[in-house]
């Protein structure tokens, strides 16, 4: 549904809800997120769905500081993890870009 990835071990992109402005509420707390005192923390999950079919869960990856965004409704955010992800989610995680 979203676009989001592992751009690197400790960088991730994320792509807000589509309502989401980059100039209003919940946008403006995401830029802002450490001058507003509020943590950011990131839990991805490998599959939406397991070979049964069963929902999969989310795993924790850590705390994050906002970096930069681009765009607005959705907004496409780019975090930096205080910690490596872990090897076995960072593959599965991660997009190539072709180019």
């Amino acid at each position: 549904m979203y676009d989001d990835y592992a751009i690197s071990e400790i960088l991730f992109h994320w792509q807000s809800q589509n309502q989401t402005r980059d100039d209003l509420g919940k946008g403006l707390t995401y830029i802002n997120h450490q001058k507003l005192g509020k943590r950011i923390l990131l839990f991805i999950r490998e599959h939406s769905k397991n070979q049964f079919n069963n929902i999969m869960g989310y795993v924790f990856i850590g705390e994050a500081k906002f970096i930069e965004s681009e765009g607005s409704k959705p907004m496409n955010i780019k975090w930096q993890l205080n910690e490596p992800i872990p090897n076995y989610l960072w593959k599965e995680s991660a997009k190539m870009s072709v180019g």
